[in-house]
C-alpha cells in the first residue's frame, strides 16, 4: 500500500456545559439478549477520544452529553471488544435497539444521518466486499514476503480508488441533501484528488448541506486543491532542518524539485524512498533536487534522524516537529502520507504523487 491516511473524526465533545442545549443528545438504548453489564460509548475528535460508559439495567442504558457536530462513534460492550457499532452521534434524541448479540447489527432510529450512512453502506457493499479481498490478498502477500504479487496489487491500487470514488460520486449526484454525503466526499476525495474532480460533487450538494460544517469542511478542501493545482505556483514552506536552520523551499529555485512528505514512521513511505534514492542519483547532477518535509513529531526527531541516514536521504530535509499537524498538512491538504509534488524550475506544480517509476520517467522526459 502506497499511503498511511490521518483518519479525521468530526470534533467532537462530551458533557460540556458550555455547550448550547440545541447541541445536546441523547441515547436511549434497549437490549433484549442482553440484560446487565456495562456499555461504553467512544467519541472521536481531531483531538482525540471521549469516552463514557453506561450501565444496564434489564437491558436498558442510557447516555446524553453534547456534540457540537456529528462526530463518529462506536459502542462496545465489556470483553467483546472485536463487536462494536459504528454510528454517528448528533444533537436530538436517538433510540438503539436490537438483540445484542451483535452490536453492528443493532437498529438506530430518530437520526436521519445514520438512516443515510445505512444507505450508502448497502450502496458500497459491492464496492467494499472487493476492498475487503483486495487488503486480504495484499497481507497475504505481505505476509509471505511475496514481492511479485505486492508490486501487482499496488497497481492495480489507483484503479480500486477511482472505482470507489466512481460509486461515492453516484451516492452524491442521487442524495444531494444528505449531509452523510457531504461527509462522504471529505472521507473518499480528502487524499491524491484534485480540485476538478472534488468540484462538481460540491456543487451538487443542496444548499443547507453546504451550510452544514461537513459541507463547509468541503468547501475548505476544494479550495485549497485550486490553490495547489496542477499550474499553480507552489506555496512558500519555511522550516527547520536537521540542524536546526531555516530552510525555504524558494531557495531551491532553478532546479526541478520534488517536495516530498512522509514520515519515519510511515511504513508506505520507507518503502518507497529507495524509489527517489534512485530518481535522486540519476538526475541530481542535471538540476534535480528535492525538499523533503516530515510529518515527525517532538519525541521522533531521533527517529527522523536516523531513517534519513539509515535510507540514504542526503537531500533536503525540513520539518516543524508536529506530526499531523504539521503546518503543510492545511497548507497543501496531505492527509495521506507519502504524498508529493513535483515542481518545474521556476516553482510551478507540474505533478502530483509520482511514485515508484513515474518519478523517473517523469524526470526523464523532462531532463534527457
Amino acid at each position: 500500500m502506497k499511503k498511511f491516511l490521518l483518519l479525521i473524526f468530526v470534533a467532537a465533545t462530551l458533557n460540556t456545559g458550555a455547550l448550547t442545549p440545541d447541541s445536546a443528545f441523547y441515547i436511549s438504548g434497549k437490549l433484549q439478549q442482553v440484560k446487565t453489564g456495562m456499555m461504553y460509548l467512544t467519541i472521536y475528535s481531531e483531538n482525540g477520544a471521549a469516552k463514557d460508559s453506561a450501565k444496564i439495567v434489564n437491558g436498558n442504558f442510557n447516555f446524553k452529553g453534547f456534540v457540537q457536530k456529528p462526530s463518529t462513534a462506536f459502542l462496545t460492550l465489556k470483553d467483546r471488544k472485536q463487536d462494536n457499532l459504528r454510528f454517528f452521534v448528533e444533537a436530538g434524541k436517538m433510540t438503539i435497539s436490537g438483540n445484542g448479540d451483535k452490536l453492528k447489527d443493532l437498529d438506530i432510529s430518530g437520526s436521519q444521518l445514520n438512516a443515510d450512512d445505512k444507505k450508502l453502506d448497502v450502496f458500497m457493499k459491492p464496492v467494499n466486499d472487493d476492498e475487503e479481498k483486495f487488503y486480504a490478498a495484499y497481507s497475504e502477500a505481505a505476509k509471505n514476503k511475496d514481492q511479485k504479487v505486492i508490486d501487482s496489487l499496488d497497481a492495480l491500487e489507483d484503479a480500486m480508488t477511482a472505482h470507489k470514488r466512481s460509486f461515492i460520486k453516484q451516492f452524491v449526484v442521487t442524495n444531494p441533501a444528505s449531509l452523510r454525503s457531504a461527509m462522504a466526499i471529505s472521507e473518499n476525495y480528502g487524499y491524491y484528488a484534485e480540485a476538478e474532480e472534488v468540484e462538481p460533487l460540491y456543487n451538487a450538494l443542496s444548499a443547507s448541506v453546504k451550510s452544514s460544517a461537513a459541507g463547509v469542511s468541503v468547501k475548505k478542501m476544494l479550495d485549497i486543491y485550486k490553490t495547489v493545482a496542477i499550474g499553480q505556483y507552489a506555496p512558500e514552506i519555511t522550516q527547520l532542518d536537521t540542524t536546526g536552520k531555516p530552510l525555504s523551499l524558494s531557495s531551491l529555485k532553478g532546479k526541478y524539485v520534488l517536495v516530498d512528505f512522509w514520515a519515519s514512521w510511515c511504513g508506505p513511505c520507507r518503502k518507497e524512498n529507495p524509489n527517489i534514492v534512485k530518481a535522486y542519483n540519476a538526475f541530481n547532477n542535471k538540476g534535480f533536487e528535492i525538499f523533503a518535509v516530515s510529518y515527525d513529531n517532538e519525541k521522533g526527531v531521533a527517529k527522523w534522524k536516523k531513517a534519513i541516514v539509515d535510507d540514504g536521504l542526503v537531500w533536503k530535509q525540513v520539518s516543524d516537529l508536529k506530526g499531523w499537524k504539521n503546518s503543510t498538512s492545511d497548507q497543501f491538504y496531505i492527509k495521506a502520507i507519502p504524498s508529493n509534488l513535483l515542481l518545474d524550475k521556476d516553482g510551478k506544480i507540474i505533478a502530483k504523487n509520482l511514485f515508484g517509476k513515474k518519478l523517473t520517467d517523469k524526470l526523464s522526459a523532462l531532463m534527457n
